[in-house]
């Protein structure tokens, strides 16, 4: 990573000259001020979420086998099943309860100002100037780490819900909803139900962005994802032969999501 000594007022100069920050004058003082330049920003906000995301999957998904092992060694003891369910969900639920502000802010509309508070104006310029992986440079700052276990607890808290429902169920007549997790399959789903027609028949300006930064909203799935929702999107309308309307392993399983809430679009 290039590391240069700098004074605050020449970092400022150097950051406005490359668009990282704006210069402002406040109109009443007269005084100059700067303010991120969150379409430069959003670069590093986008690659840090993206590597969270990946980094909490892969650990989620560890120790989602390590209790599918132990559900598994103990398929005849759905006592010790349910202790070892419960006290998983008791130690999550506990943390995410302590992250409530953070979960909070996440998921607010000024979620991006709040996450560049945590990095100063020369980890940010050091940022756009290293000369390694992203991963490297990230990896040194708590809030990537709390994000990650952040991210990976949410993700653990779901599947312990589901889990939890199938072997505690508040009554015997409980319905079991049809799990529906790949972001393909809801995008397959939208497109046959004719919501993605709607929306590209009502949505001014760029249809693909303006499509998919909303339905990475809707899904309140990571802003990370918009890009790969776009590229869907596209192949839908201009590569259909390569893209989810082609895929035969989601079509099989569109007809048991179909056929299970009972839509018929004959």
């Amino acid at each position: 990573m290039k590391k240069e000594k700098l004074s605050k007022n020449e970092l400022e100069q150097i950051c406005v000259e490359e668009g990282i920050i704006l210069e402002r004058t406040d109109s009443v003082t007269n005084s100059t001020f700067f303010v991120p330049n969150l379409k430069k920003i959003r670069i590093m906000i986008s690659e840090f979420e993206f590597l969270v995301e990946g980094a909490a999957r892969g650990k989620a998904i560890n120790k989602i086998s390590d209790i599918e092992l132990f559900l598994h060694g103990n398929e005849n003891n759905s006592e010790l099943q349910k202790i070892h369910l419960a006290t998983n969900y008791s130690s999550t639920s506990i943390f995410l309860e302590s992250k409530s502000d953070i979960i909070s802010d996440r998921k607010s509309e000024n979620w991006e100002n709040i996450i560049i508070q945590y990095f100063s104006l020369q980890e940010i310029y050091n940022y756009f100037h290293k000369t390694g992986g992203a991963s490297n440079f990230f990896r040194s700052f708590n809030i990537y780490k709390e994000m990650i276990e952040l991210t990976f607890r949410i993700k653990l808290m779901e599947y312990l819900q589901d889990q939890i429902e199938i072997y505690n169920p508040s009554s015997e007549n409980k319905v079991i909803p049809y799990k529906i997790n790949a972001l393909e399959m809801v995008l397959l789903i939208f497109q046959k139900l004719g919501t993605l027609d709607a929306l590209k028949k009502n949505i001014k300006g760029d249809y693909y962005e303006n499509a998919s930064k909303l339905l990475t909203a809707l899904l309140k799935i990571p802003k990370s994802n918009w890009n790969q929702i776009n590229s869907i999107l596209w192949d839908i309308d201009h590569n259909s032969d390569d893209s989810i309307l082609a895929d035969t392993n989601l079509k099989s399983k569109l007809k048991d999501i179909l056929f299970y809430y009972k839509i018929d679009l004959r």
